[in-house]
């Protein structure tokens, strides 16, 4: 077996050649030792196996500025591979506490077989770094600034340490059933760095996701976001359940659950000055609507807005959004005056936010679009309130003012025995703002009189009950609210 040792391998291609790997095994053992440093300049690296096993024992540093193809076996342990070009993997690569460094632009990582990365490096700033294939991240998975586009296929970080994803304006896209998985051995919280593709819909959106399992079983949860209304896809956001008003238009995720049976508190990040106020989380499900996922709590994290809601475990279909909830509004009770005075209202309003308030009929309040209008009606009138929240859900109410018209309301007879009943000749209207009562005997004597209101004739005069009969009275009165003053007379029977 032919074996190749490097400390300093330095391989410089030349025009003729560029279109091939120029460094190509044909099927022999290459190691290179702890320390070592081996460079295929502005070429391909190629493992072949075709004369032989191919095995590129790697134990220090190999730097390709071209593809790593490989068809044989890439084994090390604590050992790095930074490349340039593409990653394309046809067979198998081990690699305990290794590095994968992708320090270009526009890089696959492709083949035909599987890859399972120990640690993988994205480098090489703000560009994207695509799968044709499924890949598996062991160690830790560091997006830096880069876009890890899975496509239709998944980047499993099997890796169930919370940390195991690190990034700084870095985050992962998909299409289709493409996916973000990560496995989970804790209760803890698990962030998904997501983002919309750029090469799809651009400019990108990043929207992450935290699940946070509610034992420390084994699990595996997978996540992705679309930009966008989901109704393009399919999921109507105007078709919901009695619970919920509205639905994000702006993005959506799709969420899954491959391995495991625990529930998760489901976290949703939200930007208020680009998405709108959210404050529920919706999950598309039978019967082909979006479903109010539960009592939900607000938060804030990594920037963002949050919402939070425990003990979700139904993932199919795995379309979930951030909705808002209908609210409800009271008008307040049904109110009685007399004509000529007027009522405020005072509505209980259950929206968070309020972005506009209308009273019909209009004409008899002093403002219309107030929470607390005065109201003045001249007859008895409904009022209606419609109250729109700042998602646009509307909800309605209203109250009637029922207006008692404006007449003195005096009896016709009284009964002074002093049972407690009727004792007292008098007003019973409470709305009296100027009042004069003057009673008198048949002979047409003065036996009573008063201006408050409040009070009446006891059927005494100058200390003598005075006799049953008719006896005649005369009214000078002013309602509050109306000003003019009117007079009214009449007769009252004594009994007793």
């Amino acid at each position: 077996m032919r074996k190749i040792s490097s400390f300093l391998f330095l391989l410089t291609a030349y025009a003729s050649v560029f279109s091939q790997a120029l460094f190509n095994n044909n099927g022999a053992d290459i190691y290179v030792k702890d320390g070592g440093f081996m460079i295929v300049k502005t070429n391909s690296l190629y493992n072949n196996q075709l004369a032989g096993a191919g095995v590129l024992n790697n134990a220090g540093t190999v730097v390709v500025e071209g593809n790593v193809t490989n068809d044989g076996l890439i084994t090390a342990a604590g050992d790095t591979i930074r490349l340039l070009g593409d990653w394309i993997n046809n067979s198998a690569y081990t690699g305990a506490g290794s590095w994968v460094e992708m320090n270009g632009g526009a890089q696959q990582i492709t083949g035909t077989a599987v890859t399972t990365f120990n640690n993988l490096n994205l480098l090489g700033g703000s560009v994207v770094k695509s799968q044709t294939i499924d890949a598996v991240t062991s160690g830790l998975l560091a997006l830096n600034n880069a876009e890890l586009a899975t496509d239709v296929n998944e980047m499993l970080v099997s890796n169930s340490n919370t940390g195991a994803i690190t990034w700084n304006n870095g985050f992962v896209s998909s299409l289709g059933g493409g996916k973000l998985s990560r496995a989970t051995l804790a209760s803890s919280a698990y962030i998904y760095p997501l983002g919309s593709p750029s090469y799809v819909n651009p400019p990108s959106i990043f929207r992450p996701i935290e699940y946070t399992p509610t034992t420390g079983a084994a699990n595996t949860y997978g996540a992705m976001v679309v930009k966008g209304d989901a109704t393009n896809d399919g999921y109507n956001v105007a078709t919901v359940d009695d619970i919920l008003c509205k639905v994000n238009p702006n993005f959506y995720h799709r969420l899954y659950h491959s391995t495991g049976g625990d529930a998760v508190a489901l976290k949703m990040f939200f930007d208020p000055s680009t998405d709108g106020e959210w404050t529920e989380e919706a999950h598309w499900d039978t019967p082909n609507r979006w479903n109010y996922l539960g009592v939900s709590s607000a938060g804030s994290g990594l920037g963002f807005s949050t919402v939070r809601v425990a003990g979700v475990n139904d993932f199919q279909p795995e379309p979930f959004a951030l909705g808002r909830k209908k609210f409800n509004v009271y008008a307040g009770p049904d109110v009685s005056i007399y004509q000529g005075q007027s009522t405020d209202f005072n509505p209980v309003i259950g929206a968070p936010i309020v972005s506009a308030i209308e009273w019909t009929p209009s004409f008899t309040l002093n403002c219309y679009n107030c929470e607390n209008p005065t109201a003045t009606p001249p007859i008895t009138t409904q009022y209606n309130i419609k109250v729109t929240d700042d998602a646009g859900c509307v909800a309605t109410d209203s109250l009637l003012v029922k207006v008692d018209i404006a007449q003195l309301l005096i009896p016709t007879a009284f009964s002074p025995n002093g049972d407690g009943i009727n004792d007292i000749f008098r007003a019973l209207n409470k709305n009296l703002q100027k009042f004069n009562l003057e009673v008198f005997n048949r002979w047409g004597e003065k036996v009573y009189q008063t201006s408050d209101p409040m009070e009446g004739w006891d059927g005494m005069y100058e200390n003598m009950k005075q006799g049953l009969g008719v006896y005649a009275w005369k009214c000078d009165y002013k309602f509050l609210g109306i000003d003019a003053q009117k007079t009214a007379s009449g007769n009252v029977t004594l009994v007793r």
